[in-house]
């Protein structure tokens, strides 16, 4: 996190719990087995009661609005915590636990198991009961047991693709609102900054042109043409992260790439095709690309 300043770092910080987070959770990611919580402040609750409470509420140590008040150390422990759970490399059932401890509230597990040698003797009285998850164990809550589907079942493939497709999203909406900060925070000209900052908003998988960008800026801005918003594009300082190889040519052939010239013959077409390849971006047989060019811009 070396050369963000507080803002970015608060930036970021507020878009992985509010946004990046209760998306993999919604989307049962696979990162993490099981995902106690879905709303961006229980996220933010477990986040910060171990990442700076550590051993009391973090309400105990910081004024609210947390964001505003942690120093960038605070952010930056914060920040790292929030992405180790998105990676599966922190158990967020654990730090759930944890924070619930903190502030003397009953472990899910306790109420899951039973939390009193009473409880649990009325329990194993009881006949074994088949839970909705197919478990025979009736001490353990289904809401604690990975989720889990029979073979073959097309509905769990779909959303196992579902679930990667939202990761995917969500992460490259995360780094895409870290190159924004980046753009901004240069010393390019203003009109630079703008068409770097359109690339942001092309979707993996998706294509545009120079003449659909200074259409749009025609439109929304003050008036251009085709030729200027190549020149901007030209020796993007900010390349590959800012997708400036998703613009192509009017008739949907590569263009250009990295000043090593125009078309198929260009010094870099293989890379370019590569990198839309990688993306999903979909060429017939006569090395055009499929589809319609992305136009949704709002900068």
């Amino acid at each position: 996190m070396a050369g963000e300043s507080k803002a970015q770092l608060q930036d970021r910080w507020t878009y992985l719990y509010k946004e990046y987070l209760p998306a993999l959770a919604k989307a049962r990611d696979e990162s993490q087995p099981i995902w106690p919580v879905f709303l961006d402040h229980c996220f933010a609750r477990i986040v910060l009661d171990n990442a700076v409470g550590v051993d009391k509420p973090w309400t105990e140590v910081l004024r609210s609005p947390a964001y505003k008040h942690m120093s960038e150390e605070q952010l930056g422990i914060a920040i790292e915590l929030a992405e180790k759970i998105a990676k599966g490399s922190a158990n967020l059932v654990d730090l759930d636990e944890h924070s619930l401890q903190l502030r003397g509230k009953q472990s899910k597990k306790r109420k899951a198991t039973g939390s009193t040698s009473n409880s649990a003797d009325a329990i194993a009285r009881q006949p074994a009961k088949k839970s909705k998850n197919n478990s025979t164990d009736p001490t353990v809550s289904s809401y604690f047991l990975p989720v889990s589907s029979p073979r073959g079942n097309g509905k769990a493939e779909i959303s196992k693709v579902e679930s990667q497709e939202t990761k995917v999203k969500a992460e490259e909406d995360l780094d895409m609102s870290v190159q924004v900060k980046r753009i901004q925070g240069s010393d390019l000209t203003a009109f630079k900054k703008k068409i770097l900052t359109m690339l942001t908003e092309i979707p993996r998988g998706r294509w545009s042109t120079y003449g659909a960008m200074s259409d749009y800026l025609n439109d929304k801005h003050s008036k251009t043409c085709a030729r200027a918003v190549g020149s901007a594009i030209k020796n993007n300082p900010f390349a590959p992260e800012v997708p400036c190889h998703r613009i192509l040519a009017a008739d949907r052939t590569i263009g250009g790439f990295k000043c090593g010239g125009w078309g198929e013959s260009g010094k870099f077409a293989h890379e370019k095709h590569q990198l839309l390849k990688d993306e999903g971006v979909k060429f017939d047989s006569s090395m055009k690309v499929k589809g319609s060019p992305f136009r949704n811009f709002s900068v």
